[in-house]
Formats: C-alpha cells, sequence, structure tokens
C-alpha cells in the first residue's frame, strides 16, 4: 500500500510539472533614431562608461510595478542576459546610430584619452499600469579627473501592450528616446582638446 501510495505521489508530482507554463527569455534592441543624425563635435569620441540600475531591477526575470508599492517579479518571463549590460549594449548602438560614423566607441574597446565617457543612473524602468516608464539621470564627463560637462533628468514614457514581448518592445523604444536625448545634446558640449 505505501509503494502503491508513492507511485501515485510521484504521478501527479510528475504531470504537474509536464503543465507548467515555459520560460520565456527576451532581449532589448536597438531602434532607429526618432530624427536625423545629431550634428555633433566630431573631434571627441563618446564610450557609455556605466549604466547603474536599481537592485530591484538587477535580476534575470522581469519587474513590474504593480499598485501600493508592490512589484511582481515573473517566474517565466527573463531577460536573456545581465540587464545593465544588455542596456549599455544597446544604448551605445542607438548612439552610433544618432551621431557621427566613428564617434561612438564600443563597450569593451579602448577608448582614445580625448574620449568623453557617459554615466547612466536608471532610477525608474518597468511597466507600470500600461506603460513602460524610465526615470534616469545621464552625466557626460570629460578627461581621468572623470570632470562632468554636462548633467540631465530625464522622464520618459511609453504605451506598452500587455505582454512581456510588447514591454520589451517599449523598453527598447525608451532607450532609444534616451539616445535621442543624449545625442541632441551632446554635439554642445565642448571637448577637452
Amino acid at each position: 500500500m505505501k509503494n502503491q501510495l508513492i507511485a501515485v505521489l510521484a504521478l501527479l508530482t510528475l504531470a504537474g510539472c509536464a503543465s507548467s507554463p515555459p520560460t520565456r527569455f527576451f532581449a532589448l534592441d536597438p531602434v532607429s533614431p526618432g530624427s536625423a543624425a545629431a550634428a555633433a563635435d566630431t573631434s571627441a569620441a563618446v564610450k557609455v562608461d556605466a549604466v547603474h540600475i536599481p537592485p530591484a531591477l538587477d535580476r534575470d526575470s522581469m519587474v513590474r510595478g504593480e499598485s501600493d508599492n508592490q512589484l511582481q517579479i515573473s517566474s517565466q518571463d527573463r531577460w536573456a542576459g545581465d540587464l545593465g549590460e544588455m542596456i549599455r549594449r544597446v544604448l551605445t548602438q542607438d548612439l552610433a546610430q544618432r551621431l557621427p560614423s566613428g564617434m561612438v566607441v564600443a563597450p569593451e574597446s579602448p577608448a582614445p584619452a580625448s574620449a568623453r565617457g557617459l554615466v547612466i543612473d536608471i532610477l525608474t524602468f518597468q511597466p507600470q499600469a500600461g506603460e513602460v516608464v524610465l526615470d534616469a539621470d545621464w552625466t557626460l564627463l570629460q578627461g581621468m579627473q572623470a570632470d562632468p560637462l554636462l548633467r540631465r533628468s530625464v522622464h520618459l514614457t511609453q504605451s506598452a501592450t500587455p505582454s512581456a514581448q510588447g514591454e520589451a518592445e517599449a523598453m527598447s523604444a525608451l532607450l532609444g528616446q534616451l539616445a535621442d536625448d543624449i545625442a541632441a545634446r551632446i554635439g554642445g558640449a565642448p571637448a577637452e582638446r
């Protein structure tokens, strides 16, 4: 009788596991510029040095904002890689589409000594009530002492379909808007010679 009970429990456990929804993986993608490439000072290269994201978002699972200060951490919808590094890579690709050719340095490539660095501090970047919200501060830095040349805070929103894919697409669009903002302002910042 005991062996039969164990066999029945094992079959029930296997049946429960077989009906679990599949895990889905999502990535952020570069998007085309919202306007023509910016006229920028091409004498100084630019590199996205760092992207800082809040600990609540720094995980494999997709995070959604809920009401009453609650977060929903998905058990099936996951990022295809480290979210901070994915944002850094996509933002670099977005900037390369918006700034003159050769001005943007790839994340792992060595930068010339005259290069300016970008540091992005993301405060909020998640779906909330049918839209995705991006609150971020970005700073353009110059030189070994990392002197700030320009600082800006942005609040951007993008409507999103209520699905993980729709949310990832909206997040990609917001990174494109952030790149539009950076590219539009970076040309006016003086470069150290």
